[in-house]
């Protein structure tokens, strides 16, 4: 195992795994605030001298702005359960790396298991910005006065990812073709 390729392989296992305890940290919060929103709408409430409403940043960046001073538990759990799979789509992603760098230890990275992951990580890229698109039109048309901003770097990020996967596709078959000739 190369030196450069094990510290890749080691911070792409472990940022998986944080990935997958935010994801669960998500579902917790979704769950507690299903069983007794009142708990979690006493911890939220803004005072009522407020002239501004409650402010979260989600993950990816995108800034919601609930123009309430109280607490909305549906959109709580709208958020909530949104920032779950966005954590889940992003740990699939460390996932796909390491194990594209464990393919590509003794051989090389020219190997259609490498293409589909490679493939796969842009799908996933692509698609965590479509869930919080997804949910900032439901939050635009369910709640009033609910503001977003739709981040598109993820989705060219992930247009990229799949063009690379179409080069290295093609570097597979030049690999096939020298294999054929020898």
């Amino acid at each position: 195992m190369k030196g450069k390729a094990k510290a890749g392989y080691v911070l792409a296992r472990i940022s998986e795994v944080i990935f997958w305890l935010a994801a669960a940290i998500q579902a917790a919060a979704f769950a507690v605030t299903a069983v007794i929103p009142e708990k979690m709408s006493s911890l939220y409430d803004v005072s009522a001298s407020a002239d501004w409403g409650v402010m979260v940043k989600s993950v990816s960046g995108g800034v919601g702005i609930m123009a309430s001073r109280a607490f909305n538990v549906g959109w709580y759990l709208l958020q909530t359960a949104a920032g779950a799979v966005e954590m889940v789509l992003v740990a699939l992603v460390f996932r796909r790396v390491w194990q594209i760098i464990r393919l590509s230890w003794d051989s090389t990275p020219f190997q259609k298991p490498v293409v589909a992951k490679i493939r796969q990580i842009g799908w996933l890229v692509i698609a965590e910005p479509l869930v919080t698109l997804a949910v900032n039109l439901v939050s635009g048309l369910i709640w009033r006065g609910y503001s977003y901003v739709v981040d598109v770097t993820g989705i060219i990020t992930g247009v990229i990812v799949l063009a690379l996967s179409q080069i290295f596709a093609y570097g597979v078959k030049l690999e096939d073709d020298v294999e054929g000739l020898l």
